[in-house]
């Protein structure tokens, strides 16, 4: 039998109860609960991990730990780093973007907020055009790339979130140097990725839904490649010598586009599927890092077969023949790999997961 109690009958022993079991939350240390996005700085060794609710925590060393609360009650979808500054990006899934910082308060450091950003398109156009769905942070530190659903691509200064409308990458401007039997064959639908040149900051890689990858020049504002892939785009990555684009498919292959300097053409090597030609996962991110001196590693989560392994959770590492399969207990969220030695090279040291280290 269900007891009904009206308002305004609360005994005194009843409100004596909750003022002395009433919940205070006083201290919270450890991994959080319903992590979401994670993100990762070299320079300062620090990692960041995004929830669901909107809590941002960061991680150094043993013992250091800090946390901060957005206002908003939304999931971060993705956390920057700034490079070589203790400043970092995220992205909450109302389309928000907020800067953070460590900053030293009555002798203790806090993570503060520093600015908000929402970005706004011109009236009356839809919200896809400024659906924020990758996130570039420039290596000058000065700049963020926003790609968006509607296939544009926004320049934001930073920390002031300023804006730059002359620097903007329009969806035509990139049809533009497309040639036309591409463009007429498919959309080329949201911003999937966008890559730095390592060795060239003026020049980004654009990386289309659809499979299209645009090498834009940030100082001429203008096209000066295209990779007219055909495979649904997950991820990119651009080497460190700048030599070649790594890109990754829904259908569990990678390909690896060799660029060409002068008038020639990307060549295409063979196309990966590294787990056979049964129908295979997507591979969601795909990392290459150089070796001292032997063939380089190669790291991506996802593309397992999808009838025997579509519900296991993977990261798979090559070397040279060696492949091997790293099987998590839940969902990858998304992963980086620390190095060690001055230049980064050397050998793999871990790998870092939303829920694991391996």
């Amino acid at each position: 039998m269900k007891r009904f109690r009206r308002h305004g009958t609360e005994s005194q022993r009843d409100r004596l109860k909750q003022e002395l079991f009433q919940f205070t939350k006083t201290v919270e240390h450890g991994f959080p609960h319903q992590p979401s996005a994670l993100g990762y700085s070299s320079s300062l060794q620090l990692m960041a991990i995004g929830t669901r609710s909107g809590a941002i925590k960061l991680y150094g060393a043993p013992g250091v730990e800090f946390m901060g609360l957005h206002d908003e009650n939304a999931a971060v979808t993705q956390v920057f780093f700034m490079p070589h500054q203790v400043e970092l990006v995220t992205l909450l899934d109302d389309n928000s973007l907020h800067m953070w910082t460590l900053r030293s308060h009555k002798g203790l450091s806090e993570l503060l907020e520093i600015g908000r950003f929402l970005l706004t398109g011109p009236p009356g156009a839809p919200p896809s055009v400024t659906r924020v769905t990758a996130v570039l942070t420039h290596s000058s530190g000065e700049l963020l790339l926003l790609g968006t659903e509607g296939g544009h691509v926004f320049i934001v200064e930073v920390p002031g979130f300023r804006e730059l409308e002359e620097m903007n990458i329009s969806l035509d401007q990139i049809t533009s140097c497309v040639p036309d039997d591409y463009i007429g064959r498919r959309n080329l639908e949201h911003v999937e990725a966008l890559q730095e040149n390592p060795v060239n900051s003026n020049q980004v890689a654009i990386g289309y839904g659809r499979g299209l990858m645009v090498i834009w020049d940030l100082d001429h504002r203008c096209a000066i490649r295209h990779i007219p892939a055909t495979q649904q785009l997950e991820s990119m990555w651009w080497t460190e010598d700048g030599s070649c684009i790594l890109s990754s498919h829904n259908d569990g292959s990678y390909c690896c586009w060799t660029l060409r300097t002068g008038d020639e053409r990307e060549e295409e090597e063979k196309s990966n599927v590294p787990y056979g030609h049964f129908p295979c996962k997507a591979i969601n991110k795909i990392v290459q890092l150089p070796t001292a001196g032997g063939p380089p590693f190669l790291l991506f989560s996802g593309g397992m077969p999808r009838a025997s392994y579509g519900d296991r959770h993977c990261i798979t590492v090559i070397y040279s023949k060696t492949q091997v399969a790293f099987d998590f207990t839940s969902r990858i969220i998304d992963f980086f790999v620390t190095r060690d030695g001055p230049q980064h090279t050397g050998r793999l040291e871990n790998l870092r997961t939303s829920s694991s280290l391996a």
